[in-house]
């Protein structure tokens, strides 16, 4: 079986207790805005550089969150990814209205913090940080689910 590794760099925007979330058109999670890290790039500078490309602005990021290890299936084919995450600031965003996506298969919106279940956020350790997050817990995120059995939290099949 063949397998798949995603490093990544994601941005947690938060506006009058509304997260940022992105969501792959025709896919039933959300995920934070954010991308793959290229080879030899930063992962402040591709979570910039991300931003700039899917919502056509510019971001600037104010502090260090944690990093988030996660495992699912998809199609058969084991898929880890590293999710170095940080706080982000956007003057251009505000929390009445969904930004609009550079590009077509991305679509953005601004999700209640309490239901991150029911948007299914990915990867799912990121829920409980989150809630965390908001209620002042502002320790450095560490969250795996690499030692996790799957279920319908980390199966795409």
């Amino acid at each position: 079986m063949a397998n798949s590794f995603h490093h990544l760099s994601r941005g947690v925007l938060i506006r009058n207790g509304k997260l940022l979330v992105a969501h792959a058109i025709g896919q039933n999670n959300t995920f934070l805005p954010g991308g793959h890290i290229e080879f030899g790039e930063s992962a402040k500078v591709t979570l910039i550089r991300e931003w700039k490309e899917e919502l056509g602005i510019d971001c600037t990021i104010t502090k260090f969150l944690g990093v988030v290890e996660h495992k699912w299936m998809a199609k058969g084919i084991l898929q880890c990814e590293v999710d170095q995450l940080f706080e982000v600031n956007c003057d251009a965003l505000q929390d009445d209205q969904n930004p609009k996506s550079q590009e077509d298969h991305i679509e953005f919106f601004w999700s209640d913090v309490e239901k991150l279940d029911e948007n299914n956020l990915q990867p799912f350790p990121l829920r409980k940080l989150l809630k965390n997050y908001m209620n002042g817990i502002t320790d450095t995120w560490w969250a795996s689910s690499l030692n996790d059995e799957f279920d319908d939290c980390n199966r795409n099949d």
